[in-house]
């Protein structure tokens, strides 16, 4: 029998590519399929990304649930038991930009930083369970964990959204998706079945639970070629002229060119960083307060899990929302409940009923969640696509400004005010929220920066250096 390469059964050939422009210039690469270029359609390529995040967003929902055991367990203050998270959410959130310049260099494929990414996370949690010193948790867990979970999620997005060019809103928001829903089956565990003598073991259950999903979802993964379009899908020339709630972005802006083109960018920096932290305080300071407030540990966790739950379909349901509604009416709305919800969940932490801290948990968690998506669907909608990756790493790098304000409020709140006014940190928490979403209601697309013709070419404003 002969073998595929054969003589007698030649190598089937790869069709070319086809290089077409919109009516803005802008110039996509028709082809090949995924399955030509790496042996598996896209949609292996989104599962494998979504079991990567869904592995390690545990880290970041599910540290506060743990909260009251490290507590227990490693004899800690509340306050001191946050320091490692607080330094998570700063790893986690500033090493977007670094990130994404190793991903355009192609000096690792996304498949090697996904599964290194795992592995970091790995090796975090067993630190954070065998080790009672709060300078090991904090270089472990926070340093450690930190990266690990921005190799992971930071990877996945522009893995997905380079895949899915055609609906990249959507898909990347699956991811995010993914990296909250991941957390919530664990949640009840980690907040009601955890005593402080099964923690190291519970810990390396854990790890090695993210080590293998990890492992196993950056098999194989390689980025998208730059510019890279589906063939058979609809045709990019098409999408640019198709009209929705949202216009077609006005050119492909660069880094400089998008900090000087209006204050678009610098408001979704803003929107980023207050969003962020109204979120992360929830995360980190939630389980404490309702355990403060009277509520018992079954009572707890369905809120903690309500809130995870909620991120996860507001970040899934935000994307397609959006297509129909507007990417800024969508977010103004959803940081706006947000704060409301926030707001009522400071009166239910102490004397409501649990119910009612559920909903308004999941409220909560749907407004913060969505944030994330669609901050990056305005970046694309407002700079263009050619350079949205690396744009949306320095907004979503805000996020470590978030989670300075939100977990190192907790803490500080933790550690100097008396229990009775831990519940005013949430009122905090959602009026941040109700800022953001002031500010996104601000947002407006930015004019083309080249614009006035000239003799030899088109005009373009002086270069100017972006702020770092």
């Amino acid at each position: 029998m002969c073998s595929p390469h054969s003589p007698g059964h030649p190598p089937p050939s790869v069709p070319d590519r086809e290089e077409v422009r919109d009516w803005r210039g802008r110039r996509y690469s028709v082809g090949p399929s995924a399955r030509t270029l790496t042996g598996v359609p896209r949609s292996v390529v989104l599962a494998r990304a979504l079991v990567a995040a869904a592995a390690v967003g545990v880290l970041q929902f599910g540290y506060g649930a743990a909260v009251p055991t490290l507590v227990a367990a490693h004899g800690w203050s509340p306050a001191a038991a946050l320091l490692p998270f607080l330094v998570w959410t700063l790893v986690q959130g500033a090493c977007a930009p670094a990130l994404h310049r190793l991903g355009r260099r192609r000096e690792l494929r996304a498949g090697a930083l996904i599964q290194t990414g795992a592995l970091l996370c790995a090796a975090a949690l067993v630190v954070l369970g065998a080790s009672s010193g709060l300078a090991a948790a904090v270089l472990g867990y926070g340093v450690l964990g930190g990266a690990g979970a921005g190799l992971v999620y930071h990877s996945c997005t522009d893995l997905v959204g380079g895949w899915f060019p055609d609906r990249r809103t959507v898909r990347s928001g699956a991811v995010g998706g993914a990296f909250a829903l991941g957390s919530v089956p664990l949640l009840p565990v980690i907040a009601a079945g955890t005593s402080p003598a099964s923690l190291p073991w519970a810990c390396a259950s854990l790890a090695a639970l993210v080590l293998v999903l990890g492992v196993a979802g950056g098999a194989g993964q390689r980025s998208a070629p730059p510019r890279w379009w589906p063939p058979g899908a609809s045709d990019p020339r098409a999408v640019a002229l198709r009209r929705g709630a949202d216009p077609p972005p006005a050119t492909d802006f660069t880094h400089a060119q998008a900090w000087t083109a209006g204050g678009s960018l610098p408001l979704l920096h803003a929107v980023v960083a207050l969003s962020g932290a109204g979120g992360l305080f929830v995360l980190a300071a939630l389980p404490v307060l309702l355990v403060e407030g009277g509520h018992p540990p079954t009572a707890v966790a369905p809120a903690i899990a309500a809130f995870a739950a909620g991120s996860g379909l507001g970040r899934l349901a935000a994307g397609a929302a959006a297509e129909r509604t507007g990417r800024r009416r969508i977010l103004a709305l959803l940081l706006g409940a947000a704060a409301l919800a926030l707001t009522g969940l400071a009166a239910s932490a102490s004397a409501g009923p649990p119910a009612a801290a559920v909903l308004l948990a999941l409220a909560a968690g749907a407004g913060t969640g969505s944030c994330y998506p669609l901050t990056r669907a305005i970046t694309e909608g407002h700079f263009g696509s050619r350079w949205t990756a690396g744009i949306h790493g320095l907004v979503y790098s805000s996020k470590a400004v978030g989670g300075l304000v939100g977990v190192g409020g907790a803490a500080l709140l933790l550690a100097t005010a008396p229990p009775a006014a831990w519940p005013t940190g949430l009122v905090g928490a959602g009026a941040l929220c109700g800022v953001a979403a002031l500010l996104a209601a601000l947002l407006r697309r930015p004019l083309p920066v080249r614009t006035t013709p000239a003799p030899h070419g088109v005009w373009t404003p002086p270069r100017r250096r972006a702020p770092m």
